[in-house]
């Protein structure tokens, strides 16, 4: 019984190492297919300043600890997030129930049994027992568990970098709705300081018509300044608020029960984030290699083409094998018991003959959507790479329209200033002071909004060039096949 154990095994073994084990279908790698895309520089590089930071923590070049602390609290608490790192690990569970198919299963069994017949003795009643191992494997000879494994593996991989792009998402969206409530509580600064002034002028008016120095005409013009004015405030008020809670839900929390202490409490002249003068430093496929979206579809690309070579190993036999070993005790009208060794083994294959052209559908089907992966692939990179030179670009033009507004306001200051003096002396009509607050709180505005539109152009552009969240490509091709290498 030995010798037939040991011809077995020795078969099996034969036909494992013999067989040519059918791969995963062909298809170029992500280097080779992001040199292909990618083009060899930015089409505005010469424009955007360099910046040797790391965008790794890119929200670090802000530097902003409020916004520092935020960012890391949402990244933590964030249920999004959460539900993504439980995606991964039922990935993970699934690639361990793949790789276990390989292995051979091993089952520990025992059974009793009391049996009464009614027939002539010696026989009328029988008690038996016995326990004993079974070993049982299916033998992946012509590598179809082994292509499952590697597809779940690149599923697990895919998942991996999908959480990344949640937690980039998150961080930029998080970054950027802190940019929007700074925004506003410099908008609602801004109401207030030339709220102060226009109450100062209408006083001025009011004051020179008791003397005959005004006209009514200009206490009610300075008073519809004003109003106006003031018509704006609970609406900037309402932004605070609605930028609050969308930042409470970032964080995973109730609007009420966010600190609001940290957020809410500007100073007394809120800032918004200035980011790094420039643009890291990145090759347009350096910048491809990192981000997840393109780590992901490459994933997807690695999955269909080990479901390709599953289905077709469906074409080959398939082969089982099973041992067992173990003790029989019986005992027969209470005589002595009886003991037996049992043992036995089979070798069972099975091949397909005829599936109606089954297996060659699905063959076809799973090339078909193998295709279309490397098509999304493609187009995600074509994509990337728009989204990377339109934030470059909003970068550039957002710095310069900031120093232009800066220039403006200051000029704006200037004006007011000497309009109203020239008021007060006689020297100018009211008209000439209105005119100079509405610059003056247009050019306010304005350069505010720039402000905005910078900082939200760089959160763009660090969101746009990966984040620095995942592995490089390199790492992330190998990652699914040298799981694979292991068992082989």
């Amino acid at each position: 019984m030995n010798k037939l154990l040991v011809a077995l095994l020795s078969g099996v073994t034969a036909l494992t190492l013999a067989a040519c084990a059918v791969q995963p279908a062909a298809h170029a790698d992500l280097p080779a297919t992001v040199n292909a895309t990618a083009p060899a520089n930015w089409s505005v590089d010469a424009d955007v300043p360099r910046e040797t930071a790391d965008p790794a923590a890119w929200w670090n070049q802000f530097n902003d600890p409020a916004m520092h602390e935020l960012v890391a609290s949402v990244l933590n608490d964030n249920l999004d997030v959460q539900a993504a790192v439980e995606r991964v690990k039922q990935a993970q569970a699934l690639t361990t129930q793949r790789r276990a198919a390989l292995l051979p299963q091993l089952d520990a069994n025992a059974g009793g049994a009391y049996t009464r017949q009614n027939t002539p003795p010696p026989l009328g009643y029988v008690k038996q027992a016995g326990f004993g191992l079974a070993l049982s494997w299916t033998p992946d000879v012509f590598g179809g568990e082994r292509l499952e494994l590697l597809a779940s593996q690149a599923q697990l991989v895919g998942r991996e970098h999908a959480a990344d792009q949640i937690r980039l998402a998150l961080a930029a969206d998080t970054a950027a709705a802190y940019v929007d409530l700074r925004w506003a509580q410099a908008e609602l600064k801004i109401l207030q300081d030339n709220e102060q002034i226009r109450e100062r002028a209408l006083k001025l008016t009011q004051r020179r018509l008791q003397y005959g120095l005004s006209t009514k005409l200009d206490v009610a013009r300075a008073q519809n300044q004003l109003s106006d004015l003031q018509s704006r405030i609970p609406r900037t008020q309402s932004t605070i608020q609605h930028q609050l809670s969308l930042i409470a839900v970032y964080s995973g929390r109730t609007p009420e029960s966010i600190d609001k202490l940290m957020l809410a409490n500007a100073g007394e002249t809120p800032v918004i984030p200035v980011p790094a003068s420039g643009a890291p430093q990145m090759l347009p496929s350096d910048a491809l290699l990192r981000r997840p979206d393109v780590l992901v579809a490459y994933a997807t690309v690695q999955q269909r083409a080990a479901e390709v070579g599953v289905a077709r190993a469906e074409r080959y036999p398939k082969f089982s094998l099973r041992l067992s070993d173990g003790l029989l005790a019986s005992s027969y009208l209470g005589l002595p018991t009886l003991t037996d060794n049992l043992f036995s083994a089979a070798l069972n294959a099975t091949s397909p003959i005829f599936n109606a052209g089954r297996i060659t559908a699905e063959i076809e089907q799973n090339e078909s959507r193998m295709r279309e992966s490397e098509l999304h692939l493609r187009q995600t990179m074509l994509e990337a790479l728009k989204d990377v030179e339109d934030t470059r670009s909003d970068l550039v033009s957002t710095t310069e329209s900031t120093a232009r507004l800066t220039d403006a306001l200051s000029a704006s200051d200037q004006s007011l200033t000497l309009s109203t003096q020239l008021y007060k002396g006689g020297a100018a009509s009211f008209l000439d002071v209105l005119d100079a607050q509405q610059s003056y709180l247009r050019d306010a505005d304005a350069l505010n909004q720039s402000k905005r539109e910078h900082a939200l152009a760089a959160v763009a552009l660090y969101r746009s060039l990966g984040g620095g969240w995942s592995v490089t490509g390199d790492d992330a091709i190998k990652t699914a096949s040298n799981k694979t290498e292991t068992t082989k």
